[in-house]
């Protein structure tokens, strides 16, 4: 073999050897090394340290993504709520005329039988403190049914709230009293909303019953109903509660996908609406971050 020809065959294998580590005009790794986030993949040990091997709907292979989403729990949760203080509960045109009103009640003696003391009463909420903001709900608070006259909340007062009922026979058309409303009766479990069972035709909080009822509630086929009646979808990784690319704020900790809630009240602005604020909330809407188990509703993604 001359030494032109050898030097030939030294530079083919070298560079054979640049164009392997390089991987160009292949999206496949090179052999010996793992994929990066957003390269192929066939199995999980395709991926390097940390990612994972999802697969892509109709191929047979995936693309390696963020394995675990590391996002700490806390004791904190969602939800939308329609006042942060008193004054979101009151009309502001009608709030104007409050301090005129109050000082012809009080002219009067104040004794409340004056025309001015009826309407400072049954307009001024805010200012008398019969109209409040509790757990994100304006509610209107009394000390007798008379108090509740001029509310939009009820004509009774109950637990210093007033409200549409405080018993049946405050319900027409066989409706019944249930929570401070009046609501139809129901004849079946399936006429009450969520896992609520219907016991002596009022819809009662329950749970769940069955795995079943919680497959059809999560649509998660590996979901089971726990001993305390909530839903339990079992996993062994982030990626089975989520995409980490569409983050639903559901993480796999101790075995179940698990919502993992908020920090801030900017946390959830964000989340229901985005950078942009593109899709805004209803005016008198917030988004908060409050302890979990306030009263109020409750806003999580779907698992």
């Amino acid at each position: 073999m001359t030494l032109v020809t050898t030097l030939r065959l030294v530079c083919a294998v070298a560079l054979v050897a640049v164009t392997a580590q390089s991987g160009c005009g292949s999206d496949t790794p090179a052999a010996g090394r793992t994929s990066r986030r957003g390269e192929v993949c066939q199995v999980a040990n395709d991926c390097s340290e940390g990612l994972f091997c999802a697969p892509l709907p109709g191929q047979s292979g995936g693309v390696c993504v963020t394995g675990s989403f590391k996002v700490a729990k806390t004791a904190k949760e969602c939800a939308i709520v329609e006042c942060a203080g008193a004054s979101d509960c009151c009309d502001p045109a009608l709030a104007a005329g409050c301090a005129q009103l109050r000082m012809l009640c009080e002219a009067d003696a104040g004794t409340g039988s004056t025309q001015a003391c009826q309407q400072y009463a049954a307009q001024c909420g805010c200012e008398t403190g019969r109209v409040d903001c509790e757990a994100g709900k304006c509610i209107s608070r009394c000390t007798g049914d008379d108090d509740c006259v001029s509310t939009d909340s009820g004509r009774r007062c109950s637990g210093g709230k007033c409200v549409q009922c405080a018993a049946d026979l405050d319900c027409s058309d066989g409706r019944q009293c249930v929570t401070g409303r009046c609501q139809a009766a129901c004849t079946n479990d399936g006429s009450c909303s969520g896992f609520d069972r219907c016991l002596a035709g009022r819809c009662v909080a329950s749970g769940c019953q069955t795995d079943r009822e919680c497959v059809a509630a999560t649509r998660n086929v590996d979901a089971r109903c726990g001993t305390d009646g909530k839903c339990i979808v079992p996993c062994e990784t982030d990626l089975e509660c989520g995409s980490p690319t569409s983050y639903s704020f559901f993480s796999c900790i101790d075995r179940q996908c698990t919502y993992v809630g908020c920090e801030s009240d900017k946390d959830c602005r964000l989340f229901y609406t985005g950078p942009s604020d593109a899709s805004t909330l209803p005016p008198k809407q917030y988004a908060v971050c409050r302890d979990t188990g306030l009263l109020g509703d409750v806003v999580k993604p779907a698992q």
